[in-house]
């Protein structure tokens, strides 16, 4: 029997292949995680935590700047915080590194190229494995007519906030992004091609941000289409009408595309689907032991995804059999109020609105909703919620429908006073008629 160098090989090392290699080690294996640029790939470095810390610090100041009785002058050394934030995701991807080490993972940096389902070429060596999985995650969407426009990993390491901003694209990234830069001086224009921003989102979820975009002066321009971008010393941008806006910078968030292309995976022949790789439920491809997770393998394109979908892979390289379930993924959008949901979001619900809970008035804001969406013998289904923090609430609902709750369970469990977490308890209360601040519509 041929000896293989490594249990699994994982490219890249992203959210997805990072976990992967972390659970994989936890469970004793040999495990070889190969990145061609920086451990923890486009969301540590570029994406979900930058962009958060970013969104952190334009929300502080305006949350002071609303306060009432409230004056103040605030200077942003933008060049100082941009050192502080790469110091805080050192940390992140240095503590992730250590864990590697830890347990007994083998980390190479440099470009991978897939000779067969067993092979793996990296700076001039080749490396066996018995399972190998794919974790090359995925990069903005790009077209020729829009040159020299900035895209995530651009806009988040700029030294100087711009004058005028023009994002095309009203998805989660545009608006996330438009109301941090709005919040710090940019005057700013959202451009989308769909007849509403946030176009997969429910619309009754949607509509206290617009609100709150308007309230910040953001500019929001639907069913409009963008035919070019050019620049010379400032950004000009051509509207489908004819119409040119010019703009000190221009951010390009359409959607982002699988990573399929220049590290060898067309060696493997594996079965495709709309440009993603085609996994099975234990996230098997078409080719036995080789693997793929996260955004290279299928929407939704998320971090938790990816993380979750590590867990199923690692534990089926470990010889277990894992399946993977989404029916309960949570989606976050950090936008001002945030949006959160999950499960089924159909059928009947309890709500609560926002402007009734204590600490949500407390914050300075009276915008949002909570609801609970249940079946017919009062299960909780889904749950869809626009409030400050609402990011950090989903799990709780979450949990209620991965442990097959009740609603009346979310409204008989003690929640602290005061917080904007008693909203999940009132919208509980609500699907039974007993919300304790809010009398419902009869």
């Amino acid at each position: 029997m041929i000896q293989l160098d490594f249990d699994a090989i994982i490219i890249g090392a992203g959210p997805g292949g990072y976990a992967t290699a972390i659970r994989l080690g936890q469970k004793g294996k040999k495990v070889l995680l190969l990145e061609k640029d920086r451990i923890g790939g486009e969301c540590l470095n570029y994406g979900c935590i930058p962009s958060k810390a970013l969104i952190e610090l334009s929300h502080s100041i305006s949350h002071l700047k609303g306060l009432p009785g409230i004056s103040m002058d605030l200077k942003i050394n933008l060049p100082e915080w941009q050192n502080w934030k790469w110091n805080m995701i050192g940390k992140l991807t240095g503590g992730i590194e250590a864990l590697c080490k830890a347990y007994g993972i083998t980390v190479e940096k440099g470009e991978a190229s897939i000779k067969d389902k067993n092979h793996v070429t990296v700076n001039g060596r080749d490396y066996s494995c018995e399972n190998m999985v794919i974790a090359t995650g995925s990069s903005p969407v790009k077209f020729e007519s829009m040159k020299d426009v900035l895209f995530n990993r651009e806009i988040l390491d700029i030294q100087e906030i711009p004058s005028e901003l023009v994002i095309i694209g009203g998805g989660y990234i545009g608006v996330e992004l438009g109301t941090a830069f709005a919040k710090l001086g940019s005057a700013v224009t959202i451009i989308e091609m769909m007849e509403n921003i946030l176009p997969e989102v429910e619309r009754d979820l949607v509509k206290p941000v617009e609100r709150r975009l308007r309230d910040l002066g953001i500019k929001v321009m639907v069913s409009t289409r963008v035919d070019s971008v050019s620049k010379k010393d400032r950004y000009h941008i051509k509207l489908g009408t004819g119409t040119i806006i010019d703009a000190e910078a221009v951010l390009l968030t359409v959607g982002r595309k699988p990573n399929v292309s220049g590290f060898g995976l067309e060696n493997l022949n594996l079965e495709m689907d709309k440009g993603f790789i085609k996994t099975d439920s234990h996230k098997r491809t078409s080719v036995p032991g080789v693997y793929a997770v996260g955004d290279v393998s299928g929407q939704p394109m998320l971090a938790h995804k990816a993380y979750y979908d590590a867990e199923i892979v690692a534990d089926n390289i470990a010889g277990g059999n894992s399946e993977v379930e989404y029916r309960a993924m949570p989606y976050v959008i950090y936008s001002d109020p945030e949006i959160s949901y999950t499960g089924d979001l159909s059928g009947k619900f309890g709500s609560f609105p926002a402007a009734a809970n204590g600490r949500s008035l407390g914050m300075n804001n009276n915008l949002g909703t909570y609801r609970i969406y249940y079946d017919e013998r009062g299960f909780v289904k889904g749950a869809g919620i626009v409030a400050p923090h609402s990011s950090e609430l989903i799990s709780e609902v979450t949990l209620a429908i991965e442990s097959g709750l009740m609603a009346m369970d979310i409204g008989l469990t003690i929640h602290p006073h005061p917080t904007v977490s008693e909203g999940l308890k009132e919208a509980a209360e609500s699907t039974y008629g007993k919300p304790l601040h809010f009398k419902p519509r009869d």
